[in-house]
């Protein structure tokens, strides 16, 4: 695995899966969690890496896995889900950035769990929903995110975010901090990207797609 960035294939509710193939083009280091590695042979996605306790998979289907040259990185530990083993296992293969499929959506005890998992990391993740996307900033670098204009966009601080520097958006921040609430809601891009820095803590971006209406949303 030499890719920088990965994908990972959780159990939850995928998304659009044309939504996910254009990352696919561009040959990531691709991992599963043991409860997603069935749908994805289905899809014909051979998966890197499958990783878990291997209780949410039929061992047939490990062995299919397996044969076709899939490796299986089998971590029983309790105290962790299987996304919190698969971001794990994510950095310590090297991998900077990540795309969580399937962390949002239906049940909403598990989303919850996803995100917080993803807050949790220190890594560049991005979970894309059919109606949303959800975006966790590592500090270490400067990001450009497309949007389009009259988006609107949210930012949060979990719990924490320092030195927060914003652009593209009607409301502009300078080495701003933002901690756990409302003060980053409801932000509207000006620009065809939206261009951000911060020096510290965790940061989060919500934005809605273009196309989903308003009666979606809510």
């Amino acid at each position: 695995m030499k890719s920088a960035s990965c994908v990972i294939f959780t159990a939850g509710d995928w998304c659009n899966l044309d939504m996910i193939r254009p990352h696919l083009e561009h040959q990531p280091a691709v991992l599963a969690c043991d409860g997603a590695l069935a749908t994805c042979l289905e899809n014909g996605i051979v998966p890197d890496a499958v990783v878990g306790d291997m209780d949410s998979v039929d061992a047939s289907v490990v062995k299919r896995f397996v044969d076709l040259g899939g490796r299986v990185h089998r971590r029983e530990e309790q105290e962790s889900h299987d996304l919190s083993k698969a971001l794990v296992l994510a950095e310590e293969l090297g991998h900077r950035s990540c795309l969580v499929v399937g962390a949002t959506g239906g049940d909403r005890e598990h989303e919850w769990a996803n995100l917080l998992t993803c807050a949790a990391s220190t890594i560049d993740i991005e979970c894309p929903g059919n109606l949303h996307t959800h975006r966790f900033f590592s500090h270490d670098k400067s990001h450009s995110i497309e949007i389009e204009e009259g988006e609107r966009f949210s930012l949060f601080g979990l719990p924490v975010a320092e030195g927060i520097t914003l652009s593209g958006a009607k409301y502009t921040l300078e080495k701003a901090t933002l901690n756990m609430g409302s003060k980053g809601l409801h932000n509207v891009a000006v620009a065809s990207a939206l261009n951000i820095t911060y020096t510290g803590g965790r940061l989060m971006l919500l934005k809605h797609h273009p196309s989903v209406k308003a009666e979606e949303r809510s």
